[in-house]
């Protein structure tokens, strides 16, 4: 159920004691800071227009990135005029790409926000949200509503994080080590499959990202508090530029803190956090054409959890002690020569996510407690050593291998006509071992349902696929054509040698291929002449995805997770039974650009998206139809949306908005019901005022509406869903950043200042999982 328009001010006048109180704050704030203000405005104003617009031009040509920095004479940077820094705001990047719907969070937004986990990072991009929980582990991405895992592609400098477990996020990233996080929503034809909603590409910070014109070295402290669940958090870093061909990056964070405080003031059982991460980034520029680029990722986490970390409360399947330790490296290398037919980029990257469950007896119904037990002891007759299991250790280790080549050729470009090539072939391996061990590995659980460690119901195997894709790119004049092609060879195999012999004996195989080729088109029309500053595109866009089953859903065994039960299947198990899940999604929209808002300095950017599309084959639709005497999957989905996005800035001011809508329609193979995975309505809203050169604050606005959610009921003709409500909830944030010095930076950030209580989506249906309440967090930021 979506809040209709006059629903958000009754809400907004609900409300009205906290927002004026936030607002009071927010004011004596600016009128306190006021004197400051005047002061520099009135150093500015004093110069002539023409001689501010020239510094403004001439700050932005010589400020250089490390790419271009190989080709830029660094005496010309380092002479740069200090007043020109100090005194002229350089325009922030909207982050908004005018013909796809593509968002990327800067740099400047990560910093100024200081956000806990990267998930909080997105949340204001248009079609995201965050399904799960306030836990890092049990929180997963939703784009446009596609919630699973399987179904946003997440990569790292390149490297693609894939992990795979019964609901659990996996995504593991401290934001304190990113420099931007791009969003594709909906399927890219550089993303790779299982991209249905779209793909997160986070890329780590590197030295010129730190380094003041002039400096080769430095280093950089940072300290923060957040009173909501006391944690404390400390990030080291180093970083130097001792030739302009090397760069080299360093960083240490560490995060601790207690449980979290929910709105009501009790806690959130189990959710402190105590997590490591380093970066180690070194970029190398042998010659002005060729850059080679090394990352490595290390994040390691541990403590109480619930087992299942995206659901709701823990239930069935209560607390696990969980460990992981997750690693990645990437290689990349940029070769851009003065050659039009070369702008070659290649990836080479690889890592690992080992995972340690521990379950006492007790904790959880995956191993109950047993009160003749002691330990593995069995009291009443302790020379029987076949009863006690002990505790349970579950271990899910990943490995992961991927080469990412592609190139841009321009093959012909004159005033009016250009035509250019994107190719690319990529390989991606992921090997999975799960294992399941008992404390007591004589007892007959262990023996029987576990033998060898190994266990049916999460199999141990590999995923491979190789792929090709090329897109034209065809200007002619101010229209834009955009075809694309691509092609993805899968082989899919179970190792593990308990269900490799199960398959076996019923004559399935324990390895599927497939070859899947899909298709895309992009139309874009620029209704301004092309050298024009004043953009205004209308485009559209047309891009077909598919997602292979997993593992889990191949070759899982038993009543647990396989829709292909006996007798229809003696073994339990799919296997190639299943269809790819295939979808197409179709968007139009208009977009503008203009840095000179009626002849002012006002920049501009904003684009209006309006998103069909259709998902067939649903995996959860598998079922026998005695009817027809075989199994089907005739599932689909259907959804529909509204995305706007705007960045406006003016001298000091900035602000930043979005809009969602997502609604749809579900067909289980049996029945159509309201498509209850999509989250509510979105409104965000971020106002900012650089105050003095030195001091800037700014002010979110998120409102979420109501959203459906599954109370009973499993979808079939015997149990209907029963549907509920999911209140929707307003969230005020604020922050004040303080450049006390060149060497000293000091940050005040405030998160559901009006303690409103709310709840995450969840990606099952059911009503999700509260979130934390109020929280002051406070940085100091020490640099050398």
């Amino acid at each position: 159920m979506m809040t209709r328009l006059n629903d958000y001010w009754r809400l907004i006048i609900k409300n009205t004691q906290a927002v004026c109180l936030c607002g009071l704050v927010c004011v004596v704030l600016l009128f306190s800071l006021q004197p400051l203000v005047f002061a520099a405005e009135d150093t500015v104003e004093s110069r002539e227009p023409e001689k501010v617009e020239d510094a403004s031009e001439q700050l932005e040509q010589q400020t250089v990135t490390p790419k271009q920095d190989k080709k830029v004479d660094l005496d010309n940077v380092d002479t740069l005029p200090e007043v020109s820094v100090k005194e002229i705001r350089a325009k922030e990047d909207s982050g908004i790409n005018p013909t796809q719907s593509i968002t990327t969070i800067t740099s400047e937004q990560l910093q100024r926000s200081q956000f806990s986990n990267v998930f909080e990072a997105v949340r204001s991009v248009p079609g995201v949200s965050t399904s799960g929980g306030p836990r890092a582990s049990g929180m997963t991405f939703s784009i446009r509503g596609f919630a699973d895992n399987e179904d946003v592609v997440v990569k790292v400098d390149g490297a693609p994080k894939a992990f795979e477990k019964y609901r659990m996020g996996g995504t593991f990233i401290e934001p304190e080590l990113l420099r931007s996080i791009e969003v594709q929503r909906g399927p890219q034809i550089s993303s790779g499959s299982g991209a249905l909603g779209g793909t997160i590409i986070a890329q780590t910070k590197n030295a010129a990202d730190f380094l003041r014109p002039g400096q080769t070295v430095g280093a950089k402290a940072k300290f923060g508090y957040g009173n909501n669940n006391d944690e404390y958090s400390r990030s080291y870093m180093l970083y130097a530029r001792p030739h302009e061909r090397l760069d080299i990056l360093y960083n240490y964070s560490n995060r601790q803190s207690n449980n979290i405080t929910l709105a009501d003031k009790t806690k959130l059982d189990n959710s402190a956090i105590e997590s490591v991460s380093h970066l180690l980034k070194v970029s190398i520029f042998p010659t002005d054409d060729l850059e080679v680029i090394t990352s490595l990722v290390k994040f390691t986490d541990t403590g109480m959890q619930p087992y299942d970390a995206t659901g709701g409360q823990p239930g069935f399947f209560g607390y696990v002690r969980r460990a992981t330790d997750d690693f990645s490296w990437t290689e990349t290398l940029n070769y851009t020569p003065d050659n039009p037919w070369l702008n070659l980029k290649a990836v080479f990257a690889g890592g690992y996510t080992n995972l340690h469950d521990l379950l006492k007896p007790g904790w959880s119904n995956i191993n109950p407690s047993n009160s003749f037990c002691n330990g593995i002891i069995f009291t009443p007759n302790p020379s029987n050593k076949t009863i006690c299991p002990g505790d349970l250790n579950d271990y899910y280790n990943y490995k992961t291998r991927t080469i990412d080549l592609s190139n841009t050729a321009i093959i012909a470009k004159t005033d009016h006509v250009e035509l250019s090539v994107l190719a690319g072939w990529q390989y991606n391996s992921r090997e999975r071992e799960v294992s399941r061990f008992y404390e007591n590995s004589n007892s007959s659980v262990q023996v029987n349902s576990y033998p060898g460690g190994q266990n049916l119901t999460a199999p141990s195997g590999n995923r491979s696929y190789k792929a090709f894709y090329v897109q034209p790119s065809i200007q002619l004049g101010q229209l834009n054509i955009k075809p694309g092609y691509r092609r993805d060879d899968y082989e899919v195999e179970v190792t593990g040698a308990l269900t490799k012999k199960r398959l076996a004996q019923f004559g399935q195989s324990d390895k599927i291929e497939f070859t899947a080729e899909t298709f895309s088109l992009g139309l874009a029309y620029d209704l301004f002449q092309r050298n024009s500053p004043e953009k205004l595109t209308v485009y559209s866009n047309y891009a077909q995805g598919f997602r292979p089953p997993l593992l889990d859903e191949y070759f899982t065994a038993g009543g647990f997770g396989s829709r292909c039960l006996f007798p229809q299947t003696p073994s339990t198990i799919c296997g190639d039974l299943y269809n790819l899940q295939n979808s197409e999604s179709t968007e139009a929209g208009i977009s503008y650009q203009n840095p000179k808002l009626w002849g002012t300095n006002v920049f501009l950017s904003s684009k209006l998206n309006f998103y069909h599309i259709y998902t067939a084959n649903l995996f959860t639709s598998m079922r026998y139809d005695t009817a027809q005497g075989k199994y089907t999957q005739d599932g689909w989905e259907r959804r529909n949306g509204i995305e706007f996005e705007s960045f406006l800035q003016y001298q000091g001011w900035f602000m930043r908005g979005s809009y969602s809508k997502i609604s749809g329609e579900l067909n289980n193979g049996l029945t159509a019901v309201p498509l209850y995975t999509v989250p509510g309505n979105a409104l965000n809203i971020n106002i900012g005022k650089e105050i003095t050169s030195s001091v800037d604050a700014n002010l979110t606005f998120r409102k979420i509406s109501d959203r459906d959610v599954i109370l009973s009921g499993d979808g079939s003709a015997t149990s209907p869903y029963t549907y509920g409500i999911q209140n929707g909830y307003v969230l005020w944030n604020a922050g004040v950043n303080w450049r006390v010095s060149p060497n000293v930076t000091l940050r005040l950030i405030g998160e559901n200042l009006t303690n409103n209580q709310y709840r995450f989506d969840n990606a099952m249906g059911g009503a999700g999982i509260l979130g934390p309440g109020r929280n002051v967090k406070f940085f100091a930021e020490l640099m050398y």
